[in-house]
């Protein structure tokens, strides 16, 4: 797939959502590739989203056409804006710069990247009806959640002695699925982090009423 990106004249909408890079169908949703296979296997904190959106897929798909590695792609993808302001807020107020030893943990986007796996349910790009996938009812689609369960899985297993910030209810839920269905043994899995985009008007709330259990859970993690 990634010598097919590099064949691209031009990336746009209409370049990346193509048969080329369809991997599956069913019905209304549509799964595509793109490069976000990077995996860091030393990371100590593992932020997990739903699936990439357009926009990701793009910048992905122009990374590697600029001749960027696959790490590149992932580093230069990971939650922009002020929702990467509000993730850093959350994630120093549970400490976890302290038990990482880093000074913020707006360092792991950048200095400390090394500690930071950034994942999703998905990882690759899912639209329905040819719009981003938003995580409603993820465990009721099938093609989904066999995608998760032969993917997503696979890098829980590798994670499970990490620090898991899972970003906002639908990712929750679907890894508490995955913990109890598989039986895996998550050390430190932060069930009921608020996802922290803009338009989550009950982040803040969220995070107040499960803060003190995820602080409990950290207390668990000894690197």
């Amino acid at each position: 797939m990634i010598s097919e990106i590099k064949k691209l004249n031009k990336i746009d909408k209409d370049s990346v959502i193509s048969k080329t890079f369809l991997l599956s169908k069913e019905g209304n949703i549509e799964i595509y590739y793109a490069p976000f296979d990077y995996i860091n296997p030393q990371a100590k904190i593992v932020i997990v989203g739903i699936t990439p959106g357009l926009q990701q897929m793009i910048q992905s798909f122009q990374a590697i056409k600029d001749g960027k590695s696959l790490r590149e792609v992932k580093d230069l993808s990971s939650f922009k804006g002020g929702m990467r302001t509000t993730l850093v807020k959350f994630l120093d107020e549970l400490k976890i710069n302290k038990i990482l030893k880093i000074q913020s943990c707006e360092s792991l986007f950048n200095k400390n990247n090394k500690y930071l796996h950034s994942t999703s349910l998905i990882k690759y790009p899912v639209f329905e009806k040819g719009k981003n996938y938003s995580g409603v009812s993820i465990l009721k689609k099938k093609i989904l959640l066999d995608f998760i369960e032969d993917n997503f899985l696979k890098e829980l297993e590798v994670f499970q002695g990490s620090i898991i910030v899972p970003l906002g209810n639908s990712v929750s839920s679907t890894i508490d699925y995955l913990n109890t269905k598989h039986q895996l043994k998550l050390n430190c899995f932060l069930k009921g982090f608020p996802h922290p985009s803009g338009l989550n008007a009950r982040k803040n709330i969220q995070f107040k009423e499960n803060r003190e259990e995820m602080c409990r859970l950290l207390t668990r993690v000894n690197f």
